[in-house]
């Protein structure tokens, strides 16, 4: 439930929905449970992660994507989806 308060300060603070999402998602409670706090601390390895993460969605797309065949709980082989012609 958003307060008309919140509401306003969002507008005038610049936070977005999604920032919001973020802060109640990752974000920790403070000492006396009163507030939820997401310092620049604790983000900037989230970014180092998803821009890895974004790095290999790009080299799998690069790629046509991937299948990977699984047999019971054994990884078996992966191959790139590219179609190639055989002649």
């Amino acid at each position: 439930m958003h307060t008309e308060h919140l509401q306003d300060r969002m507008r005038q603070r610049g936070i977005s929905e999604a920032m919001i999402g973020a802060i109640l998602t990752i974000g920790d409670w403070n000492a006396r449970g009163d507030r939820l706090v997401l310092p620049e601390r604790a983000i900037t390895p989230l970014l180092q992660q998803k821009r890895e993460e974004l790095k290999m969605l790009e080299r799998l797309a690069r790629r046509g994507g991937a299948s990977l065949v699984i047999e019971g709980e054994a990884l078996i082989t992966v191959y790139s989806n590219t179609k190639r012609t055989h002649l």
